[in-house]
């Protein structure tokens, strides 16, 4: 028997772990490596024939975290809820713990791809598929917008504070020592609320879902742990739908990243200052839209709320195509609004998965919808450059940028409308599957 309880809810706890975890998991480790790069470059001898940094070598860290988040991607999607939240999460934060750690340790080139492993092995569960789990398991439909945007706004305090916290670590102590600090922060940061806080589900701990008591006394129906499976997701045009708008969200991380390069390839390096500042506003945009975007989503509906989102993606793509240049007010809109895209991958694509397909195999199905991301989400900046290169300018790349958000905005609206038609047939867990005819 489970109950909605009165006073301090466990959901609370959840919540503010999924808060540190998304600060200590993705916004400290994966926001900040960037930080590392050249340095461990200098120590490794990877230089290039003018003497300058190369870079290269040291990056595939990051590729071969991506493709071996993708191959494990399917497999841990199984394993939500299969597995105790403890255990699950406690291993991860341990992989994330001790691939840091190593970073700080290794001598030779080669072996810090096994840092890269480590991570892939706990990216589905530390950095994408776990923390929208455990809010949706945790909170009513209805409040789940709102507590897995706050909660996904936590990765930008990479932006605002390991940033430069780590950069002035790495001046004053070398980066093998500020390694050893950012596996601390990383372990106080995942493995307390892991350990501590982190419970599968409410029913585990004998208590209902946070709000659930409201929307049932508004004539709701209880939030049950129903939908679709996984087999039955694979065979729908909604699946497909959502799968191309994470495959095209993702690229806007690159669209980010190549703002300053950008403007200063039509302004000259004096723009280097505005470039700077439209991450600066990206950053903005990446918070405030998070916490918007989980909140819209609960009063206008998650479709409504991602082709609006995708509108305003498109506005900052036009400002980048028409006005790109010494334009500093417009640039810096174009850099918020740009930004603006990140809450459509962390807050938007969870809550449009739960909104097709239900709770009933939601792990299962949205790890399979991230293999997209982790196959093109670190080939952004790589194409903006490409398209850049053969059509003579970035205005052409930013422009398919456009198209892109056209097609996000026309693939949710496929998506969540045809969903409609199969819901009739999700089911309780347990229950078995229903006829698509």
């Amino acid at each position: 028997m489970v109950e909605e309880k009165k006073g301090f809810h466990r959901a609370w706890l959840v919540f503010i772990g999924v808060c540190m975890m998304m600060a200590g998991g993705m916004g400290l480790v994966l926001n900040v490596m960037g930080n590392f790069f050249v340095p461990m470059a200098l120590q490794f001898g990877l230089v290039t024939p003018e003497g300058k940094p190369d870079v290269t070598q040291v990056t595939l860290l990051m590729t071969v975290y991506s493709y071996v988040m993708l191959v494990w991607l399917p497999f841990a999607g199984r394993l939500f809820d299969r597995v105790d939240a403890r255990v699950l999460f406690g291993a991860g934060g341990v992989c994330v713990v001790a691939a840091v750690a190593l970073l700080g340790v290794w001598g030779e080139v080669w072996q810090i791809y096994i840092s890269g492993v480590l991570l892939g092995l706990a990216g589905p569960i530390i950095f994408l598929v776990g923390p929208s789990v455990l809010i949706n398991n945790w909170f009513a439909p209805k409040q789940a917008g709102k507590f897995l945007g706050i909660a996904s706004a936590f990765t930008g305090v990479g932006t605002f504070v390991w940033s430069p916290l780590f950069a002035g670590l790495i001046k004053s102590m070398g980066y093998q020592s500020a390694f050893f600090v950012e596996a601390g922060i990383s372990a106080v940061l995942i493995l307390v609320p892991a350990v501590l806080f982190f419970r599968t589900r409410p029913e585990d701990v004998g208590l209902a879902q946070y709000g659930i008591e409201k929307e049932t006394a508004a004539g709701q129906e209880p939030a049950k742990k129903s939908g679709v499976s996984g087999k039955f997701a694979l065979g729908t045009v909604a699946f497909y739908c959502i799968f191309v708008a994470a495959c095209l969200i993702s690229l806007g991380g690159g669209y980010k990243s190549m703002m300053p390069t950008a403007v200063q390839s039509v302004g000259g390096t004096e723009l280097a200052l505005l470039g700077a500042s439209m991450i600066s506003a990206a950053a903005v945009g990446n918070i405030l839209g998070k916490i918007t975007l989980g909140t819209l989503s609960d009063k206008i509906g998650i479709m409504n709320s991602m082709v609006a989102f995708a509108v305003v993606s498109m506005a900052g793509f036009a400002l980048m195509v028409f006005m790109m240049g010494d334009n500093q007010v417009p640039m810096l809109i174009a850099g918020f609004c740009i930004g603006t895209g990140d809450a459509m991958m962390s807050v938007g694509l969870p809550l449009l998965t739960r909104h097709c397909y239900g709770d009933r195999d939601y792990a299962k199905i949205y790890s399979y919808l991230n293999m997209g991301i982790a196959v093109l989400g670190g080939l952004g900046a790589t194409f903006v450059a490409l398209v850049a290169s053969l059509a003579g300018g970035f205005q052409a790349a930013y422009g398919c940028g456009i198209g892109f958000e056209i097609v996000i905005a026309a693939v949710i609206v496929v998506a969540a409308t045809t969903a409609k038609k199969f819901r009739g047939k999700w089911t309780e867990e347990g229950e078995p599957e229903k006829s698509r005819s």
